[in-house]
């Protein structure tokens, strides 16, 4: 189990099926795992990597996966390979997450477990990752992302 800042018990969906789930390219990576990236995006989500209409309500210290969705799913794309995927939420807003060896792996799911707001995952569409980087906001914020993680790790390859 991992902790917020705040001291909150936090997890993510899918996490029971990660173990099996290494690194693509780990020659001389700090991070191997989804738990130590996990662990690592803990402590550097921030309110400038969330989605710019989260900002204003965001919360680091207790609920840090708040609007950093389509950022994390591109980054565990990029990391660990699979497929990144979104769907539609209660309110209609537009949430991301990953397929990793036919099992959903959604780092960001606790900002929905937090409100008790229902996820279904079954009815989602396949996004490319082309499409992930091709908002100019999406990308700087995925960009400011990978320099806090590498920032964290002393400059290790990420």
């Amino acid at each position: 189990m991992f902790k917020t800042k705040s001291g909150r018990n936090i997890s993510y969906f899918g996490n029971e099926y990660t173990k099996e789930i290494h690194r693509k390219n780990e020659n001389n990576c700090k991070i191997k795992t989804i738990d130590e990236l996990f662990e690592i995006l803990l402590d550097v989500w921030c309110r400038e990597t969330a989605y710019p209409s989260c900002q204003k309500e965001y919360d680091e210290e207790n609920d840090p996966t708040y609007g950093q969705c389509a950022i994390t799913a591109t980054l565990v794309y990029d990391m660990f390979g699979g497929t990144i995927h979104k769907i539609r939420v209660s309110g209609g807003s537009t949430h991301y997450f990953n397929k990793i060896n036919e099992h959903y792996i959604d780092l960001t799911s606790d900002q929905f477990d937090l409100y008790d707001i229902y996820v279904d995952y079954s009815n989602n569409e396949l996004v490319k990752r082309e499409y992930c980087g091709k908002n100019t906001d999406t990308l700087k914020r995925y960009k400011l992302l990978v320099q806090a993680i590498d920032s964290k790790v002393n400059k290790e390859k990420i």
